[in-house]
């Protein structure tokens, strides 16, 4: 009777589950829906813990090293919110500082930018009609591309001069609405998931002691601190490099007299955050721009770019992000490019933190399990797998220890 309930039960079970399926294959768009709007309702929450997860570094250095040394029982109650308190600040004011000095200039820059577009095509014209023709005469060739080159240029103009509709202006209103909103409530929820941070990890534990096996907890831990170690370092530094970057690429550029220097040293610096491919991506517009304007200026940018990032891949990198990420170039470069193609630009810029974790976890567990093996283990890995004399000819020598037996084991092999 039981083994036919069993079944029964088994069988009812597999039909809900087919139904189950069948009501998502034919509701998947109200489902993929409601995960949208889902995911849209938590977007101040995210920002707001990566808000909190980087002001987490200047709040820990406030509260233990410059309150640390304080010994006063009184103080001990108010030196948690007033480190609170000047982190914010310090934040508030860094950005307040940044945006009176470059609002102003890269309004202007921008609106100086849009008005020369026209000019900008003329000389784009020109300087693409002139190489062309160079090209031809010089090599006897008949290219002729500049048609489509052109044609791609006015539609791009065109598409600028449609801005003034109204259904634009509208989605662009309620987009910048939304993106205000988002922004504001994540810094408010992250000056309070950064005042409880305690709180809301032990309540994390809690839960995690509850309802997962205990023996999972230590992995659990170790894994989000080799995270917070790779990944927290490494966004800091680089937010610092970066900053560094754009200010040198700031002040050269106005010393020299070059245009755009606000809109170019902001771009250059956001963009140095996504390892290896960031100097490109903030390089090239920013070269093909001050090509347009002056081609002489072009050329003394990319050499300043140049020479900025050797001071940066020689010096101020190594000095302020470090060495924590531990990857060689090849996985940097791999970490990248498949973040980069999975999740975009947020993917590129933590793509290589992510993947440094995963890589020094993995290490760590390889070396664990070749310890555990034994010296067998490290002769295989120090053995010559392909010989010079050819693939033909592979052999790898297994060690073998012989095998103690028990003495029980051979005592019955006696009697019988």
């Amino acid at each position: 009777m039981k083994k036919k309930f069993n079944k029964m039960a088994g069988i009812l079970i597999c039909i809900t589950f087919a139904v189950f399926l069948l009501f998502i294959k034919d509701n998947v768009d109200v489902i993929w829906g409601a995960i949208c709007n889902f995911a849209t309702i938590l977007t101040p929450f995210v920002y707001a813990f990566g808000i909190a997860y980087i002001l987490n570094f200047p709040f820990r250095f406030i509260q233990n090293k410059l309150f640390g040394k304080i010994k006063s029982q009184h103080f001990e109650k108010i030196k948690k919110p007033l480190a609170l308190l000047l982190t914010y600040l310090f934040f508030f004011g860094l950005i307040g500082f940044f945006l009176a000095i470059l609002i102003p200039q890269l309004s202007e820059n921008i609106t100086k930018l849009v008005t020369s577009v026209p000019s900008y095509v003329k000389s784009f014209r020109e300087i693409t009609t002139g190489l062309v023709t160079w090209i031809n005469e010089r090599f006897h060739l008949n290219l002729s591309f500049l048609d489509n080159i052109n044609g791609a240029v006015e539609n791009f103009i065109r598409s600028l001069s449609d801005i003034n509709n109204i259904g634009r202006v509208y989605t662009a209103a309620m987009n910048t609405a939304g993106f205000v909103y988002n922004w504001v409530m994540a810094l408010i929820l992250s000056a309070y998931m950064l005042g409880s941070k305690e709180y809301l990890c032990k309540q994390l534990k809690r839960l995690g002691a509850a309802f997962l096996p205990t023996k999972w907890l230590p992995t659990i831990y170790q894994i989000i601190n080799v995270s917070d170690d790779k990944c927290g370092k490494f966004l800091v530094g680089k937010i610092l490099d970066s900053t560094i970057i754009g200010l040198m690429v700031f002040v050269y550029m106005t010393v020299r007299a070059i245009p755009y220097a606000p809109l170019i040293s902001v771009i250059v610096a956001v963009c140095n955050i996504i390892p290896f491919f960031g100097p490109f991506i903030g390089g090239i517009p920013s070269a093909l721009l001050l090509l347009l304007v002056n081609p002489a200026y072009c050329i003394e940018f990319v050499i300043m770019i140049f020479v900025f990032q050797q001071i940066d891949g020689n010096l101020i990198g190594p000095k302020i992000v470090g060495s924590q990420v531990g990857l060689i170039g090849f996985w940097s470069l791999f970490s990248v490019m498949v973040a980069g193609g999975l999740f975009g630009i947020a993917g590129m810029i933590l793509g290589t933190p992510i993947f440094a974790a995963i890589y020094t976890l993995v290490g760590r567990k390889t070396g664990s399990r070749i310890d555990m093996k034994g010296e067998n283990a490290t002769r295989v890995i120090e053995m010559n797998v392909v010989k010079s004399s050819g693939l033909t000819n592979m052999k790898a020598k297994v060690i073998k220890k012989p095998v103690k037996r028990p003495k029980d084991a051979d005592d019955n092999n006696s009697e019988n």
